[in-house]
């Protein structure tokens, strides 16, 4: 049997497969969103180990104006995935994600988007825990891999590839600012040292993602009695410049003998990065 399309009906036909075709791409076009994007970074009490379980149903839940995008050496998100719990990779954790565990993402995005229900947050985050700024964080030169260390490398790559992906999905972005929360590997480290290598740090990333005066919150490590000399560098560094803002980690609590922020206190620190970068932002 042959088959033909009569020259009569072919204009008509045309006619319809583009009203479908401009349909389609309105409807991709609709679909777009627009992300203050937010850069999360640091070792353990950044990546997170506030356990899921002591959170309320309504904490538990995805939330829905907020995406994440995260990477660990062990485990990553996959993409980019809705917000929620289990984006961390706590010791001894062999399973997929979502882990049992959470940092302060879930609190800064909570608080952040309370009252704004047009704002929508990216969120990319890497982490990983016993990571030091003296080596695993080491900003080195721009451009010089080599001269980085392993996990300012990753970050930078994971930021690449995540706003490559929101590009890809037809999505628009700003880059507003970064969580930093990183300091228990480097206690030993002078004050003087924790300070010019993290002022370095805030420069390089500033460099490398192409915002320069971008806004960092610095949060403040856990006081065990130990770190005085990294808490003092941490709270310097934010007190020198109008661009980075600290969380204080005074009246929190830890889940274990002084180091990791307890779910209550991760929640917490999220609020107050939130209220930090906000200030910088206004």
């Amino acid at each position: 049997m042959q088959l033909a399309i009569s020259l009569a009906n072919f204009p008509a036909l045309l006619l319809r497969l583009l009203v479908v075709a401009i349909l389609s791409a309105s409807a991709s076009l609709g679909a777009a969103e627009d992300y203050d994007v937010y850069l999360l970074a640091g070792q353990s009490n950044m990546d997170g180990r506030g356990l899921a379980s002591q959170l309320s149903p309504e904490q538990q839940a995805p939330i829905d104006q907020a995406i994440i995008y995260y990477r660990n050496v062990l485990r990553s998100s996959d993409g980019w995935q809705q917000l929620g719990p289990g984006f961390s990779v706590p010791p001894r954790f062999k399973g997929e994600l979502p882990s049992p565990t959470f940092g302060p993402e879930l609190g800064f995005a909570h608080s952040m988007v309370q009252g704004k229900p047009d704002l929508q947050l990216a969120l990319i985050k890497g982490s990983k825990g016993g990571t030091s700024l003296r080596s695993d964080w080491k900003p080195g030169v721009k451009g010089d891999r080599e001269s980085q260390g392993p996990r300012y490398r990753d970050f930078i790559d994971t930021i690449e590839m995540a706003t490559k992906q929101l590009r890809q999905r037809g999505d628009s972005f700003t880059i507003r600012g970064m969580l930093w929360h990183q300091g228990e590997s480097d206690s030993k480290s002078s004050a003087e040292t924790y300070h010019r290598r993290l002022n370095e740090l805030i420069t390089r990333i500033r460099e490398d993602v192409g915002v320069p005066n971008m806004p960092v919150v610095v949060g403040e490590v856990f006081d065990n009695g130990k770190r005085d000399s990294v808490r003092a560098a941490i709270q310097s560094v934010a007190a020198e410049s109008s661009t980075v803002g600290l969380v204080s980690a005074d009246g929190t609590n830890t889940s274990d003998p002084g180091t990791h922020f307890d779910a209550e206190s991760q929640l917490l620190l999220g609020q107050r990065f939130s209220t930090a970068m906000s200030a910088l932002l206004d």
